[in-house]
């Protein structure tokens, strides 16, 4: 459980740093054709193929989302097994607005151990405004600023993080809007699963929203399942990914308790 944890933390700092660059070198703009990450067969990037097929690659979640003035990003990530009673939620929501240089990421986790029990759990705000920065929850804030060439080199290795959800072997099904965004529907599977472990497959769903304007990811899922034992032995994941709130107001201030935060001298 430990070592699964340590892996979904990773990929939620990744997630996470994306969702802080306001705007990185490389950033495209909503129709520009996407780069990187591969093209899928018969599907060259950007480029609709006959019969209407549009293209099913999306642009990198640095560059989806530093196309857009204004966002809110939620990531959900959870997980139970092996054994059924043990647990594990994380939850990132994150709101943007490019114009105010503003970003506020709510980050909770919820962990129960093996055998059940009480819930072990972490609620953090950040606030990130221009180049100062708070973090805490409760009455238990930190305040920290940086140098205008800190916060340019900070920019700038995030850009080089260009970070794709996984997907494979996708099939288009529709043209559908979602959270008011015209979007393309496609369905994958993993492939390969359960092939190294000799577990049975039980669930192998995703499905994604590329916004025909931008090929940026709107919306993102995917559940998996396997077993080796169905009492005492099942893996499942559940992975979404979902953008709300594009290009609308987003008013994003420091709460007190951080403004007071910043009135403490730090210790040397």
């Amino acid at each position: 459980m430990r070592k699964r944890m340590v892996i979904f933390l990773a990929i939620m700092v990744l997630l996470l740093m994306a969702c802080n660059l306001a705007s990185g070198t490389g950033t495209q703009a909503p129709g520009s054709t996407p780069q990187g990450g591969g093209n899928q067969p018969g599907q060259p990037g950007g480029v609709p193929q006959p019969g209407g097929t549009p293209p099913a690659n999306p642009v990198s979640i640095n560059d989806g989302l530093g196309s857009l003035n204004s966002y809110q990003m939620t990531v959900i990530i959870k997980s139970t097994g092996p054994d059924p009673s043990q647990s594990s939620t994380t939850t990132a929501d994150t709101q943007h607005s490019k114009d105010a240089d503003a970003t506020l990421t709510h980050l909770n986790m919820s962990i129960v151990k093996k055998g059940g029990g009480d819930p072990s759990t972490t609620d953090t705000d950040t606030y990130q405004i221009g180049n100062d920065q708070c973090t805490g929850s409760g009455t238990d804030w930190t305040w920290s600023s940086q140098t205008p060439s800190q916060a340019e080199m900070q920019d700038l290795v995030k850009s080089m993080i260009g970070i794709t959800p996984l997907i494979q072997n996708p099939t288009f099904v529709a043209q559908e809007t979602v959270n008011n965004i015209p979007s393309n529907h496609f369905t994958f599977t993993i492939a390969g699963l359960g092939v190294k472990s000799g577990a049975q497959v039980n669930i192998n769903q995703g499905d994604y929203w590329l916004a025909v304007d931008g090929q940026y990811i709107v919306k993102y899922t995917l559940v998996i399942e396997t077993s080796t034992d169905p009492q005492t032995n099942i893996m499942h994941e559940e992975i979404s990914i979902e953008l709300n709130q594009v290009n609308q107001p987003i008013s994003i201030a420091f709460p007190q308790a951080c403004l007071d935060a910043s009135q403490v001298t730090p210790t040397p």
